[in-house]
């Protein structure tokens, strides 16, 4: 999320207080999901077999927290944006820009569901750290590649 913090800079003092806290609690969140398991800090692949029963039940009792809690933090953000995107004197909602932006944060909620789903099933059946890692990496580049798409570009026409 801090890919495009230099950028919020020209956004409208309150619009910026609610979209750098967004993108600080992001990081955040980014940051404890990484270091959620303990096996999934260790260098080489994680291997939950080296933990204890309580350690290896504790990372998989943490899973759906971090799932829901994601689903509802991007949501919130998302939400908050399109506010902010539609404060704009010049966009409304059939404003192309708007509803293709729109249309990606429908789409990214639409993956973040399916993603949580799918790190669910594999809870039973695999290496919870994996699994921690695999939604952490998938995470940061859906949300990298929303930035680069969209929150740059949106955030670069706010300049005067």
């Amino acid at each position: 999320m801090s890919l495009h913090n230099k950028a919020i800079n020209e956004l409208a003092p309150a619009d910026y207080l609610v979209i750098q806290e967004e993108h600080r609690l992001l990081d955040k969140y980014l940051s404890d999901l990484h270091d959620a398991c303990a096996c999934s800090k260790l260098d080489q692949l994680p291997d939950c077999q080296n933990c204890d029963h309580e350690k290896q039940a504790s990372c998989q009792g943490r899973l759906p927290s971090f799932l829901f809690h994601i689903i509802d933090l991007a949501g919130r953000h998302f939400e908050h944006e399109e506010i902010i995107m539609l404060s704009r004197p010049h966009v409304t909602i059939a404003y192309e820009y708007y509803r293709v932006h729109k249309q990606a944060h429908a789409d990214i909620m639409q993956q973040l569901y399916a993603l949580s789903d799918e790190c669910l099933s594999l809870r039973n059946q695999g290496n919870t750290a994996q699994i921690f890692n695999r939604f952490h990496e998938k995470l940061s580049h859906l949300f990298a590649e929303h930035d680069r798409s969209f929150d740059d570009p949106f955030i670069q026409s706010t300049k005067p």
